[in-house]
């Protein structure tokens, strides 16, 4: 498989497009908000807090106060983008956390009976990023009062921890819903609305700050955020990508999802599958609509 070049000629095409950023005001969102900032788009973030520091280029920038686990607050970010903007082109699921040390632990309450794990990452990387699609395709669909040329993209971030062992579980477990959320949409809203992802690994990023200097001693392939912003910038400007998966390691690119000898070409190799999983789903779900368009008839 070879590593994916992402030249400043792949990113044209998105001057004074409307990009909204769950999660902008800092590490990989804020990024990638200062990113499509200089490359000339209009770009809102959500996020619990405003950027400690100025945005450059920030006459194109809006800010609303906004908490991705909380469905009106989330939703009330896309609302504001609209009445600021007119539409949304384009929308970053950027928002995170990383693991909860005690996502496991066996706790109880006052009366000895066993509590709920906490759920904090799970209902931020997962739920949320569910949510941010769900009301990206409702505003670039059916909600939408127009859209420029082309249809528009959302782009979800996983991680390199969502395709390999890794055992802080609730982030990982987050991260692999993330994978699945992508193979679900992308078929389902193909021609309507393209849905990509990125899988970054190490990145030098607020969650990260702590052990940056034990990463390094170990030989991780950390990278800045900035590189990662560029993967999502070329997922936002390719008309052609839907469904891809581009994962990043110190600065280097590669599409692992799509591709010939990528992860989906190598599970029906694996499980000696017939013909894709979607065919089957999509004759399935026909079927189902048929079935009930006869019953309310």
């Amino acid at each position: 498989m070879e590593n994916l070049l992402i030249s400043d000629e792949n990113l044209t095409g998105l001057q004074e497009k409307v990009i909204l950023i769950t999660g902008g005001a800092s590490g990989i969102g804020r990024a990638t908000a200062q990113f499509c900032l200089d490359l000339g788009a209009y770009v809102i973030i959500g996020d619990l807090t405003s950027p400690k520091t100025p945005f450059e280029n920030a006459n194109n920038l809006k800010f609303v106060q906004t908490n991705v686990a909380q469905w009106e607050s989330l939703r009330n970010l896309f609302i504001e983008a609209e009445k600021w903007f007119g539409r949304i082109d384009h929308v970053f699921a950027g928002a995170g956390l990383s693991m909860t040390p005690d996502f496991m632990e066996v706790k109880l309450d006052e009366n000895g009976l066993l509590l709920p794990p906490n759920t904090q990452t799970v209902d931020v990387n997962f739920t949320g990023s569910l949510n941010t699609a769900h009301l990206a395709i409702a505003y670039m669909t059916q909600l939408a009062k127009n859209l420029t040329t082309g249809t528009g993209s959302i782009v979800l971030i996983a991680s390199a921890a969502a395709f390999q062992n890794f055992p802080a579980t609730d982030y990982a477990v987050s991260k692999h819903g993330v994978v699945g959320m992508v193979r679900g949409l992308s078929g389902k809203m193909k021609g309507q609305v393209r849905v990509n992802c990125v899988a970054p690994s190490w990145t030098d990023t607020e969650f990260l700050t702590a052990f940056v200097a034990v990463l390094k001693k170990v030989g991780a392939p950390l990278q800045t955020p900035e590189a990662v912003a560029r993967s999502v910038a070329l997922l936002f400007a390719d008309q052609q990508r839907t469904g891809d998966i581009i994962y990043s390691w110190g600065g280097n690119y590669r599409e692992i999802n799509n591709q010939k000898g990528g992860l989906l070409d190598h599970a029906l190799k694996l499980m000696s599958l017939p013909e894709k999983a979607e065919g089957f789903v999509e004759t399935l779900m026909e079927f189902q609509r048929k079935h009930l368009e006869q019953q309310s008839s």
